[in-house]
């Protein structure tokens, strides 16, 4: 009876063994895991001249006013992997839309190149030759986030005074990464430089001197007049209608035939009357012709008036304006 005790209380033991938890060991070692990401090269999209307003595309541009150009740039490896976004805007001269034609280096009739680089604070420049009335406007500049995959620049500026008129303007813009990888758009929409000019009068008074009533035409010559244009232009004269003196005036006589207190005028940009153009106060009269210029403009230095008096004429020291007019030719 014992031994049978013994051995249901020895397999009761065996159970609560078996069902108590196993002590476990663990333990752990590593290995390096790595991977490398290649550089991407960027990619432009995008590309466009727009109003200020970066809604409203252009098809045309005048010297002096801001307009603004869009690049957008994609980058995988993120827009802080750039180091530069440049964008070219020139004159096609051959109108093929080559991007072989894209000029290296700017010049003030011809090519612009704006350049965006980063850096703390990032920079806006502009290269168009020099001297230059080419102008970036860096407060209107807009750069995006760095962070993105995906941004947009605006690059404002001003077209030069001296930009060639004509029917091809292109742009072309370059984004370079900091491993030289680049990407490329070529913007062939044919923008229009529109016709711009300024005249400068730089002969502040021409003087005739006293003259006797009836003189026939006598000459004031050297007048020296500016012309400045980005392309052909005439060169234009008129004069006031009435010339006033302390007591009276004098009427300008359009025909060449003054009569009592009239006078006549002649202009030319020499000093031969042969060519010369009569005065009208009604309208401009061209009396010469000039093609672009530099941004220094083309000095007239040799223009000169022949002035014609009635008779009879007043006692009186009289005065007017004389205009001189650049227009598209």
């Amino acid at each position: 009876m014992e031994k049978k005790r013994f051995f249901t209380i020895l397999v009761a033991l065996v159970i609560l063994v078996a069902m108590l938890p196993m002590a476990a060991f663990a333990d752990e070692d590593q290995t390096t895991g790595q991977f490398t990401t290649a550089n991407a090269a960027p990619s432009v999209g995008d590309l466009g001249i727009y109003e200020t307003d970066h809604a409203t595309a252009v098809t045309a541009m005048t010297p002096g006013t801001e307009y603004a150009v869009k690049v957008t740039v994609t980058d995988a490896n993120t827009l802080n992997d750039l180091v530069t976004v440049k964008v070219t805007i020139f004159l096609d001269a051959d109108g093929d839309d080559d991007p072989g034609d894209v000029p290296g280096t700017g010049n003030t009739q011809t090519a612009a190149i704006l350049t965006w680089t980063k850096g703390t604070p990032s920079t806006w420049t502009i290269s168009a030759g020099s001297p230059t009335t080419w102008a970036i406007v860096t407060a209107n500049c807009v750069e995006p986030s760095l962070t993105g995959s995906t941004g947009t620049w605006w690059f404002h500026f001003r077209p030069g005074k001296v930009a060639t008129e004509a029917t091809d303007w292109d742009a072309y813009a370059v984004a370079t990464d900091d491993n030289s990888a680049t990407g490329t758009r070529y913007d062939g929409s044919d923008y229009d430089m529109n016709w711009y000019g300024e005249v400068t009068v730089n002969t502040a008074l021409v003087d005739w001197g006293t003259l006797a009533p009836g003189t026939d035409y006598t000459i004031q010559t050297g007048i020296q007049v500016n012309y400045l244009a980005n392309g052909g232009y005439n060169q234009q004269v008129k004069a006031s209608g009435s010339w006033a003196g302390a007591s009276h005036t004098a009427a300008l006589n359009a025909a060449g035939t003054p009569a009592a207190n009239e006078f006549s005028l002649m202009a030319d940009d020499d000093n031969t009357i042969a060519d010369a153009v009569q005065v009208l106060s009604a309208a401009y009269t061209t009396f010469n012709t000039g093609t672009q210029t530099g941004e220094s403009g083309h000095d007239e230095t040799g223009n000169s008036l022949w002035l014609k008096l009635g008779s009879p004429f007043f006692e009186d020291t009289y005065s007017g304006y004389v205009y001189f007019q650049i227009i598209n030719d």
